[in-house]
């Protein structure tokens, strides 16, 4: 079988040298020529005499030869790379200042003293360092609380937020007009895309601790297809700090 396939190919490639050499285009099919130099890449080492006869045609109408059609592509790969990687940059930069907004709010949430404080570092971090355009904070409450933050009871939250705090997770992305006017109130009408953090904490009792939304304007600033990874770790953090807090 082996010796059969090796048979054939060798057909192939003599058909294709006849055919190149006589300039004859009827022998083969173009399809037929395109399948075998994919499967033989190699088949112009040592033609350098068909190399030099094969010409391209350019966009402008000019003919180019292969090697340096090969030398454009080449250059055209080299800068997509160089994009890509710019962009890695970009987003690693990014990130590292992320992080760092991230590790000077954890330590301020860590350094507040009662809830109050707690809240008051929640939302100038949120506005002026991470540029958060409108932020809901509900603590869950069964008694009303002297705080500058806003108390509902754990029914009244669930039944109006449904499986976003059943399922305990955080989200991105866009929620019906009901959870909007829920979360954020009368500033509901200009938020376009939310990032929605439940707080819970497995130690604590009560489990749950109350809700963190973020909203934006635009529509596509928070995204179902984007990552959860900040709200996450900001809704953990903010939940054991929380715990301590109400319990102490």
């Amino acid at each position: 079988m082996t010796e059969q396939i090796v048979e054939v190919d060798k057909e192939k490639q003599k058909a294709i040298d006849e055919m190149m050499a006589s300039g004859d285009r009827g022998a083969l099919k173009p399809r037929q020529v395109a399948d075998y130099l994919k499967e033989h890449p190699d088949f112009f080492v040592g033609r350098d005499e068909l190399l030099l006869d094969l010409k391209l045609p350019h966009q402008r109408g000019d003919a180019i030869s292969l090697v340096e059609r090969q030398v454009a592509l080449l250059r055209e790969r080299a800068l997509n790379y160089r994009h890509q990687l710019a962009g890695l940059a970009e987003n690693a930069k990014e990130n590292e200042k992320l992080f760092e907004r991230m590790r000077l709010l954890i330590l301020s949430l860590l350094e507040s003293k009662d809830l109050e404080q707690l809240v008051e570092v929640i939302g100038d971090s949120l506005n002026h360092e991470f540029g958060i355009e409108f932020h809901s904070l509900i603590l869950f409450s069964e008694k009303p609380m002297s705080l500058p933050v806003r108390i509902e009871h754990t029914d009244v939250v669930v039944e109006a937020l449904g499986s976003i705090m059943t399922s305990g997770k955080a989200i991105c992305g866009q929620v019906t007009q009901a959870e909007l006017d829920f979360l954020f109130q009368e500033q509901a009408g200009n938020v376009g895309s939310v990032a929605i953090a439940p707080l819970s904490y497995a130690l604590s009792e009560p489990q749950q601790l109350g809700v963190l939304a973020l909203g934006s304007k635009d529509k596509n600033h928070f995204k179902a297809s984007m990552g959860t990874l900040f709200i996450s770790y900001l809704g953990d953090v903010l939940s054991r700090i929380l715990a301590r807090q109400l319990h102490s």
